[in-house]
């Protein structure tokens, strides 16, 4: 019967017997999953446009939203764009962007268009350190969402990332799948963003290739 070993069983098995070199502990590190929900003001990636409305209101928060095509209008939109249909106008009766704000606290949510509705896809906070040190900030972090994969402190400055189904977790942007960037910079401004991670997109885009029927998007050239 094979054992599966995750990669952080494993780097302890090497620890305990000394055979774990430093760039191994860090590769280690660095696909770590994270331990607990990836979470912003209580909005998760994938969440419905009325429930994000709905949780930041209970919260106090002030919200803002911007019109967007709602899944219907996509669908038609790269329909004509693909037969040469210019220009195109859809009407906007979904949510392309939610802002949200209470007191210095800052919140933006970019939605995707989903056949359910639309969907969280990104979501960015800012807000002001008050007075929170680097490792203050990164004790709150670690209660919150468990340890990173990465994080570092110089000078005034912190950040740390938080990945899932292992990916690699020096920094969270181009990731297949979502994670969770947090970053003290030197102005004493706190950016917390959360991304669903390019094989969401990718899904997404396929999704609306077949609805229109032509199969899958072409894949990147990047």
């Amino acid at each position: 019967m094979m054992t599966k070993i995750t990669a952080s069983a494993a780097l302890a098995l090497l620890t305990a017997c000394g055979s774990a070199s430093v760039a191994e502990q860090e590769a280690a590190a660095q696909t770590r999953t994270a331990s607990a929900p990836l979470t912003i003001a209580g909005i998760r990636i994938g969440m419905g446009a009325q429930e994000v409305q709905a949780t930041l209101a209970r919260s106090g928060w002030k919200i803002e939203t911007s019109a967007g095509e709602a899944w219907a209008a996509t669908v038609d939109h790269e329909a004509k764009r693909q037969r040469g249909v210019f220009p195109v106008e859809e009407p906007k009766n979904g949510v392309a962007v939610l802002n949200a704000t209470k007191g210095d606290e800052r919140l933006i949510v970019e939605f995707q268009p989903m056949p359910t509705g639309d969907a969280v896809k990104l979501v960015k906070y800012v807000a002001p350190a008050a007075g929170r040190t680097p490792e203050e900030i990164g004790a709150e972090m670690v209660k919150r969402y468990g340890k990173p994969g990465f994080s570092q402190i110089v000078g005034s400055t912190y950040e740390a990332s938080w990945c899932t189904s292992g990916d690699r977790c020096r920094q969270i942007w181009g990731n297949p799948h979502q994670g969770l960037e947090v970053r003290l910079d030197v102005y004493g401004k706190l950016n917390i963003a959360l991304s669903q991670g390019v094989a969401a997109e990718r899904a997404w885009q396929n999704a609306v290739a077949r609805a229109v029927g032509g199969g899958t998007a072409p894949k990147s050239s990047f």
